[in-house]
């Protein structure tokens, strides 16, 4: 068949793609925009963060988030979240947040649930971590029904 191995750093750009190729493509192999980053204060101190990595033709994001160790139990993630959703909601006119959660990471999968995501699907055994897979935990909110 005479195939050919080339292999890339990062992100090959494709000019030879039809528009009908695009459509069974992912949207990142075709359009790539810079994470959206959300931090928050308190007082002038760092509380957390959330980051929204966009897919804008389908108007859906992944979100991470993180609150420091030291500010943990506060209600500094419930709090934030709610006010990341509010402005993919309102300011972003995002439609959906998809959200990848380590099994093992509880109070994430807590707040999550508790703001209504909703468990989508599981990625069995994903994630090496001390010395075990774990599986990752996919969840969704539907932003504008």
């Amino acid at each position: 068949m005479g195939l050919k191995l080339l292999i890339h750093e990062g992100q090959k750009e494709f000019d030879i793609l039809d528009v009908e190729d695009s459509y069974t493509l992912s949207e990142r192999r075709v359009l790539r925009v810079p994470p959206v980053t959300l931090e928050f204060y308190d007082a002038g101190r760092f509380v957390g963060f959330v980051e929204l990595d966009i897919r804008v033709f389908n108007r859906n994001a992944y979100i991470t988030f993180y609150v420091p160790r030291e500010e943990r139990g506060k209600g500094y993630g419930k709090m934030i979240l709610q006010l990341a959703l509010e402005h993919a909601r309102n300011e972003m006119n995002l439609h959906r947040l998809t959200a990848e959660v380590y099994e093992y990471n509880i109070p994430s999968i807590k707040i999550l649930e508790s703001i209504g995501f909703e468990l989508e699907g599981r990625l069995k055994e994903a994630k090496y971590h001390s010395g075990r897979y774990w599986d990752i935990l996919v969840f969704g909110k539907i932003l504008n029904p």
